[in-house]
């Protein structure tokens, strides 16, 4: 599986539009050929970095098909919706994750960049710590570490850690406040810490679901 992840940011002035482009996008992407599954979310205004305003994430069963979907006839009424925004684009192949069906909650996904001047092996130490997240915070439902393979927008960036929640505070409260957490995983991303190695401007962006979204 191949999932297209877009982070639509709007121009100043038409924030408040974003409930109805959501809207409008979902009949859009409804008419594109390839999408095994899609999902289009105002983003949350609360414990968000760099997010914009409207998350997009689509499946393919292929890099190819994912690629191929800007070609498709049908692209030319989502670009036309799109016109004057920004934002982020990463697809990714699902490489490592666990997927529990449940019911409404939230979708989390921290969009990073590992800078290339980390210490040796600092990928796969910085990996390591974030797999210890979903075996010690029972909040996390499901979740998936993805490399990036294709990245559009101000940064090359190369990985994307998401996961789902029962709700917010599942989030905000024992993720973060978790002692793996600030004690591990943190560390990777503090320019305080001799293990920082992840680039400062990075991406979270969260979003409500009524259902399991990830595959």
């Amino acid at each position: 599986m191949f999932v297209s992840l877009r982070m639509i940011a709007l121009p100043p002035g038409r924030e408040a539009e974003r409930e109805a482009l959501a809207d409008s996008l979902r009949v859009a992407a409804g008419r594109l050929a390839g999408v095994r599954s899609c999902w289009i979310a105002p983003v949350s205004r609360v414990a968000v970095i760099n997010a914009g305003h409207i998350v997009w994430r689509m499946t393919f069963a292929s890099e190819a098909a994912a690629l191929a979907v800007t070609l498709d006839p049908a692209w030319a009424d989502v670009a036309a919706l799109l016109e004057g925004a920004g934002g982020s684009h990463v697809g990714y192949r699902v490489t490592q994750g666990a997927v529990n069906p449940a019911g409404a909650g939230i979708w989390r996904a921290l969009v990073f960049r590992v800078m290339p001047q980390g210490f040796p092996d600092g990928v796969r130490a910085l990996e390591a710590a974030l797999l210890l997240m979903p075996r010690h915070v029972r909040a996390i439902r499901s979740w998936a570490l993805s490399p990036v393979s294709v990245c559009e927008g101000a940064k090359a960036y190369t990985h994307v850690w998401e996961q789902e929640f029962d709700s917010l505070d599942g989030l905000t409260g024992e993720y973060m406040t978790h002692p793996v957490h600030w004690g591990i995983a943190d560390a990777f991303f503090d320019a305080e810490c001799p293990e920082y190695i992840v680039d400062p401007q990075l991406v979270q962006v969260v979003g409500a679901i009524d259902r399991t979204i990830m595959e």
